[in-house]
């Protein structure tokens, strides 16, 4: 067993434990491709002790019937003892996931903010208010529906795993998370945080494939699921929960359009659209994966991508300068080639830049598709790649910006504003983006899931208000 395999861990009640069972693909190192070890997964009497163990936790009041002090103080003191393994947790996500140890450590960075701002709702009364009727009194509730089950994706395991759980355990939920097989070694630190911190029960962790996976959404004693990941699993998910009506949320796959209008500065454009691309090493749900532009203006874009491209820094995870590392795992990476080679097969010119790495690590150069003249793969490129499409009107931008099945992001560039929130109006997507691929500080937007991009919605404090159920006395 190799030093790499022993930072997996499972939790189970009070117990933290290397997983037993081992799976048959074997994971490397996304730096170089070294072979690591082999995936694990928990037995199916470990998966069915946490499942009892988060029953109990629900049951006998082990967190919810704590007083809110209580409760807000422990989120507080996880949020701290998460803090203080940063360090750690970037290490173990950018082995796994490619991403740059720097950008992980700013995502994690930001957890203690997280865990209290879930803590000062909890002692702001979160989950209840008073009404007064002319009959008297009557409360309006929020309560914990029971037991949730969350399902981490491999591009950003640690920091989804700190979101999900705040919200869980901010709504009263104990909560039993399964990581991405592929990224599995955040685990032992996230375990030994919930250990120093919560009651036993309250915060699980098992591994496996679908198999394990599928245990848990099928268990009648996981009242809610949260899941991330890709379209296939998300619909398998789906499926389980509807046969018990239970609640889920399904944030899945997207092939996000950013739409130019005429006249704008293609290196401005370029620039704001390459940042996005290159989020989480393209590995990023709502990075714009394909761009159109006015007929005229093409080559305009093309030669300002290349002018980026060329100059972006492709590296390790540990180096700071690196501005693109390698993608998580060797058949993600072979996958993003294949996609790039059907294009090439169907006519399309595919251009690359930048210099990738002498390793057999996981790096993928990045690429500009010119695909007019054949059709879109209905896929995403999960990956440092972007389609590039022209538009003679916008009639026609927003109908290839619509000819997909997803529904997560958009993007529009215009310096009209008014003209620009036009087509945003028009384009099938929970989030749209004007100018920018992120929003002003100010902005606290409601983000919707549609299509075949999922069920549900994020932001504005949605989180929390997913696991729990209303209920009127009065």
């Amino acid at each position: 067993m190799s030093d790499h395999d022993c930072t997996i861990r499972e939790l189970v009640g009070a117990t933290s434990a290397i997983p037993a069972d081992t799976l048959d693909p074997v994971l490397t190192d996304a730096d170089t491709g070294r072979e690591l070890h082999p995936q694990r997964a928990s037995s199916a009497a470990s998966v069915d002790a946490a499942l009892g163990a988060a029953w109990a936790a629900h049951s006998d009041g082990t967190w919810f019937g704590l007083p809110r002090e209580e409760r807000a103080a422990a989120l507080r003191a996880l949020g701290g003892e998460l803090q203080a393994r940063v360090t750690d947790i970037a290490r173990a996500d950018a082995q796994d996931t490619g991403v740059s140890q720097a950008t992980i450590t700013a995502f994690a960075g930001a957890v203690a903010l997280l865990l209290d701002a879930g803590a000062a709702q909890i002692e702001e009364g979160f989950g209840h208010a008073e009404q007064a009727t002319s009959a008297g009194a009557s409360d309006q509730w929020r309560l914990p529906w029971g037991p949730a089950a969350v399902f981490l994706p491999w591009n950003a395991p640690a920091n989804l795993a700190m979101v999900k759980t705040a919200d869980a355990l901010t709504a009263g939920c104990p909560v039993i998370i399964k990581p991405s097989e592929w990224a599995p070694h955040f685990t032992g630190i996230f375990a030994e945080a919930v250990q120093a911190t919560l009651p036993a029960g309250v915060v699980q962790i098992v591994h496996g494939g679908s198999a394990v996976g599928a245990s848990l959404v099928s268990d009648e004693r996981v009242a809610a699921v949260s899941y991330t990941g890709g379209v296939a699993g998300g619909t398998a998910v789906a499926q389980a929960c509807a046969a018990q009506l239970k609640p889920v949320d399904l944030e899945l796959s997207g092939n996000n359009p950013a739409v130019v209008l005429p006249g704008e500065d293609p290196a401005t454009v370029a620039e704001h659209v390459v940042t996005a691309m290159l989020t989480l090493n393209a590995q990023y749900c709502v990075a714009p994966r394909r761009l159109i532009v006015p007929e005229a203006e093409a080559q305009e874009y093309v030669t300002a991508f290349a002018t980026i491209l060329d100059a972006v820094t492709i590296g390790g995870t540990a180096d700071p300068a690196t501005q693109l590392g390698p993608l998580a795992h060797e058949p993600h990476r072979r996958r993003v080639e294949e996609q790039l080679a059907q294009f090439a097969a169907r006519g399309c010119e595919v251009r690359r830049y930048g210099k990738v790495p002498e390793s057999e690590g996981h790096f993928v150069a990045p690429a500009v598709v010119l695909a007019d003249g054949a059709p879109d793969l209905r896929e995403e490129i999960f990956g440092p790649a972007l389609l590039v499409r022209t538009y003679r009107d916008l009639d026609e931008a927003v109908t290839i910006a619509n000819d997909h099945s997803y529904g997560l992001a958009g993007y529009v560039f215009a310096s009209d504003r008014d003209a620009a929130r036009a087509v945003g109006r028009r384009l099938r997507a929970g989030l749209v983006r004007l100018n920018s691929p992120y929003g002003p500080p100010d902005s606290d937007p409601v983000m919707g899931m549609w299509g075949s991009s999922g069920v549900g919605q994020i932001g504005s404090g949605q989180g929390p208000q997913f696991f729990t159920g209303a209920r009127f006395v009065g």
